[in-house]
């Protein structure tokens, strides 16, 4: 290829900051590409002026995927697909159909016009305001797995976004043309599997995508149920354990604020006709007493951080209070509508907190335990804390729980799996069918938080391990603990998260074959995603 020796024109210098504000970056050169051609030469120049090239999507995630900390980003540009790379063309089949989007559209514009059509998913991330490429890069998620006698939608999945791709085209290095050019991969090409959830190890520029016919969902929230019986050791007759929710509706999600007894508990239920004790709705966010932080909540921050850190109990019951008070106030403890308005209810301005994240592989009649192992050690540990006057846990816990990126789940004869996805298949443990998402949050910077994170994450590893279980790190949260840091533990980024893929030489080795230069890489990327 002839060097390109002028620099793209329309370049502009904006800041990076991720949702937690621990990872940030100013000045860094920017373009929002108009069209495919504009963005391969901008990638094309980049390669060949020692640029490194990254796309900042909308820096809703906690690990350091898309840049360094701090104000060493020189060599970095910065691509914003959200500007104008965001059409798509929807094509409806039957009930059911498919569509073609540019990865810069934002979810909840995407939720919208395939409502239009009467096609929509039913478990997703719900914040709204995330680009596509971002959600399918680290397989993003919401939380859902076939109540009892319920069969999979038509072009349905139970699995991650990720895991409905029909086809993607990618910027990917031609060996032939000695340049950066658009490659589309079937999903039934072996190439594509790392490229299914990349990790940011590639620009995917356009994904092809099956849609199952959208459904009305109610979603009732639960503030009245002890966690000792939430999360109970077994699912048992006559108890409102996670498991008998997720029997009886399939989509279930927790939220238990510290040192509180009660979590929030919200169940969505698949309900076509309007439940005359629903409040119907006609668009998403509907718990406004969470999009923003009360003067209460930021005045006990403070406090906390100003030398009080024994306030930290007070914090969790306010928050929770806040939660009782808010549902009764809007009315929203029970809610009807398309899946899109019940299911994404995180906006921007939401309290800003920083999270670890795991994913649990294991079988359907593990979630008890699994929940019940983990709340105990959980306690346990605060507990621990506790008595030596440190209080590193001031944000909830979070349970979700989905089934697998299974690639029979696909129109596509012949699909394989997502290689990276948290929720691949272990094809050792084919009864394992269900993977438990678990994040504990807390507000950045809390003292002692990454010491009980640390101690945390090893227990997990250690606990959900062998024939019982396999643990698999959440890729846009926290994880790679040690007592001072996030994903700094060289044992879990060298060993551990390599170590829960099959194929992770494999994938590595086709992830480079098709970027050799490591021009879409970041310095955490080169440190983790290299062949062992």
């Amino acid at each position: 290829m002839e060097i390109i020796k002028t620099k793209p024109t329309g370049s502009y210098y904006s800041d990076y900051e991720n949702w937690s504000k621990q990872v940030s970056g100013t000045h860094i050169q920017t373009y929002s590409p108009k069209n495919v051609a504009e963005l391969l030469n901008i990638v094309n120049w980049a390669w060949q002026n020692n640029y490194q090239v990254r796309v900042s999507g909308q820096q809703h995630n906690w690990s350091p995927l898309t840049i360094a900390n701090g104000n060493n980003n020189s060599q970095i540009i910065l691509i914003d697909m959200s500007k104008y790379l965001k059409n798509v063309t929807i094509t409806k089949t039957g009930d059911s159909g498919t569509f073609t989007a540019q990865t810069g559209i934002l979810m909840e514009a995407l939720f919208t016009a395939l409502e239009k059509k009467t096609l929509g998913y039913y478990a997703h991330p719900a914040p709204g305001d995330l680009t596509l490429g971002g959600v399918l890069a680290i397989n993003g998620h919401g939380t859902c797995v076939p109540a009892k006698n319920e069969k999979l939608t038509e072009k349905g999945t139970w699995g991650t976004i990720s895991n409905n791709i029909i086809s993607l085209s990618a910027i990917v290095w031609d060996s032939t043309a000695e340049c950066y050019t658009t490659k589309t991969f079937q999903r039934n090409d072996p190439e594509i599997a790392p490229f299914l959830a990349c990790v940011g190890r590639t620009i995917i520029y356009e994904v092809t995508m099956q849609v199952p016919r959208n459904k009305r969902l109610r979603c009732q929230s639960f503030v009245d149920i002890p966690a000792t019986e939430l999360f109970a050791p077994k699912a048992q007759t006559g108890l409102r354990t996670f498991s008998h929710y997720l029997d009886q509706c399939g989509k279930a999600e927790a939220i238990w604020f510290p040192f509180t007894d009660k979590p929030w508990m919200k169940i969505w239920t698949e309900s076509p006709s309007y439940p005359t004790v629903s409040k119907p709705v006609h668009s998403p966010y509907n718990y406004p007493f969470s999009d923003r932080v009360p003067v209460e909540i930021s005045d006990l921050i403070k406090l906390i951080n100003n030398g009080y850190p024994e306030k930290t109990p007070a914090m969790g019951n306010l928050q929770m209070s806040l939660v009782k008070t808010g549902l009764g106030a809007t009315i929203s403890g029970d809610l009807w509508g398309w899946s899109k308005d019940v299911l994404l209810y995180v906006k921007p301005d939401t309290l800003r907190v920083t999270a670890n994240g795991y994913a649990i592989i294991t079988k359907r009649d593990n979630i008890q335990p699994v929940l019940h192992d983990f709340m105990t050690k959980y306690e346990e540990m605060v507990e621990k804390y506790q008595k030596l006057n440190s209080w590193p846990m001031n944000g909830p816990i979070e349970v979700r729980v989905t089934g697998l990126d299974k690639p029979e789940d696909s129109i596509v004869s012949g699909a394989v799996a997502p290689a990276l996805s948290a929720v691949r298949p272990v094809d050792e443990h084919p009864e394992w069918d269900v993977a438990i998402w678990l994040d504990i949050l807390s507000m950045p910077d809390t003292p002692d938080a990454n010491k009980f994170y640390n101690e945390m994450e090893q227990w997990i590893f250690a606990h959900f391990s062998g024939d019982y279980a396999l643990t698999r790190v959440e890729w846009s949260k926290g994880w790679g603990y040690t007592d001072d840091a996030a994903w700094e533990n060289n044992d879990v980024l060298n060993n551990i998260v390599p170590g829960s893929y099959k194929d992770w030489n494999e994938s590595m080795a086709i992830l480079n074959k098709y970027d050799p230069h490591q021009t879409f890489t970041s310095p955490f990327m080169r440190k983790l995603l290299k062949q062992r």
